[in-house]
């Protein structure tokens, strides 16, 4: 068995997709990338995906005395924490109030998690989705400590992975 550990990760944001998007209703197959992609891996030292779905209960009086389940709705969520800084170009700036994505704002974007530097790839997947942003805190921190920001990202629909 192979082991990784996450240390050159390349995470893009952007607003225009090529190809079959991402987060779009239905079940179709998913293909393209970012068009003009902002890639953000040297603000970012910590990232969470988590893929979830509802539990429904069915059981009946055949379940032999078992609660019967079957799994509902899917979604996703993507948590980025990055190292606040309020220079132009920088995080203020893409998430920051009057940023060019803002949170609540109008408006949704597509990530492309790869988790090395390499291109897409069998061995280097991508994880591809449309996401919207609702939260935004310009500072958190202590006294001598590194001043952070935690932006949750909410998925808007599928979720891909991508080797092409």
């Amino acid at each position: 068995m192979a082991v990784f550990a996450l240390t050159s990760p390349t995470i893009k944001i952007g607003t225009a997709w090529t190809g079959t998007a991402p987060g779009d209703p239905g079940t179709q197959t998913v293909s393209g990338t970012i068009t003009t992609p902002t890639t953000i891996s040297a603000m970012v030292s910590s990232v969470e995906i988590s893929i979830s779905a509802a539990v429904l209960e069915f059981t009946n009086f055949g379940s032999g005395g078992w609660k019967q389940n079957t799994t509902g709705l899917k979604e996703g969520t993507l948590q980025l924490v990055l190292n606040q800084d309020f220079a132009a170009s920088q995080v203020d700036a893409l998430f920051g109030l009057g940023g060019t994505i803002p949170p609540g704002g109008s408006g949704t974007y597509y990530v492309d998690i790869t988790p090395t530097s390499a291109a897409r790839g069998t061995t280097n997947p991508s994880t591809v989705f449309q996401v919207y942003n609702t939260s935004y805190m310009p500072l958190t921190g202590q006294v001598g400590a590194l001043a952070v920001v935690t932006i949750p990202l909410t998925v808007t629909g599928q979720i891909a992975r991508l080797t092409a």
